[in-house]
């Protein structure tokens, strides 16, 4: 898992998916794709590639056209439910390439473990902001704290092979 100054040129940034209702991105996904633009604008990546289900990719699309990021350098795949399906639609492509892939620390281990399951290799980019305020520190506790669990359940399941498909 890697801060952004130690990312390293790659062929494109794969940006992970988060929900999206009615067209607004979370704070916790705008991380996501604030890191991706950021390794855009250091010129380590020509292209973003932002996975979720098909209008939440077309806003995460939009997010990033708002930042300055041009329409050509960013690829939507809007067939993901899950981040499996991520990987699996990376994997899938003919030619393969060199990715940054972009989520919060909490997720990583998981997509990490998915992705190498399926022949990817990258480097994994910490999307955590620090100078997101909470509302409340508890409520930022408390929040880390359930996806942090929810995913050490799901990397599990992932080991286990139960891991829904």
């Amino acid at each position: 898992m890697l801060s952004l100054d130690e990312v390293k040129p790659a062929d494109a940034a794969l940006v992970f998916g988060a929900i999206v209702r009615n067209g607004v991105i979370s704070p916790l996904h705008a991380e996501r794709l604030d890191a991706a633009n950021a390794v855009f604008d250091l010129g380590l990546v020509h292209q973003i590639v932002v996975s979720n289900q098909k209008l939440a990719a077309r806003s995460m699309r939009d997010y990033l056209i708002v930042k300055g990021v041009p329409t050509e350098a960013v690829t939507l795949d809007g067939r993901a439910e899950r981040t499996s399906d991520t990987c699996r639609a990376e994997a899938s492509r003919a030619q393969k390439r060199r990715v940054v892939m972009i989520s919060q620390r909490f997720h990583l281990p998981r997509l990490a473990l998915q992705c190498s399951n399926l022949g990817i290799e990258g480097q994994y980019l910490i999307a955590d902001s620090a100078i997101r305020a909470p509302e409340s520190y508890w409520t930022l506790f408390k929040f880390r704290s359930l996806r942090t669990t929810r995913e050490a359940a799901l990397v599990w399941a992932e080991i286990l092979g139960v891991y829904p498909s």
